[in-house]
């Protein structure tokens, strides 16, 4: 019977740390880094899923994006997207606008007056996270993590 996985990093063995194991750390991970990033987005009026809808909207640049690819980058539906695209609108942070060469589908860009508080919300997160989570982990190990994390999500399933 295996020993149950110690909690440093330093010490696992591979071969030796079980599939559930990995997913139990794995979902401890996540809720550490969600319960984190939720109480700092709160100062900001802000859930994480709408930062991260906002973040993506906001790359896409001035002419924006389709709902369609939305929902395609942030791994969801449609509806959800429609739904927070409309809340967002709501708020003003989003603004849909006409597709150039779609006239029956819409996009959905930042809105202007929003766009300047993006960098400061931007910097505001990584100084926090830099004085708590990553205070624990060193640079390497982060970019490391970062790119395991985009080789993953490429899996198709």
């Amino acid at each position: 019977m295996p020993k149950s996985t110690p909690h440093s990093s330093d010490s696992v063995e591979l071969a030796r740390v079980t599939t559930y194991q990995t997913g139990v750390v794995q979902s401890t991970a996540f809720r550490v880094l969600k319960k984190q990033t939720t109480l700092m987005l709160r100062e900001h009026d802000l859930t994480m899923t709408q930062w991260f809808l906002i973040g993506t909207i906001y790359d896409a640049g001035d002419s924006g994006i389709s709902a369609t690819k939305l929902a395609r980058t942030m791994g969801t539906g449609i509806p959800f997207i429609t739904n927070s695209i409309n809340l967002l609108e709501s708020r003003g942070i989003v603004v849909r606008t006409g597709h150039e060469t779609d006239s029956r589908s819409k996009m959905v860009a930042i809105a202007p007056a929003y766009r300047k508080r993006i960098p400061v919300i931007e910097e505001d997160l990584r100084n926090k996270m830099r004085d708590t989570l990553y205070s624990k982990i060193t640079r390497e190990e982060l970019t490391i993590y970062i790119k395991v994390l985009y080789l993953i999500s490429t899996i198709k399933t």
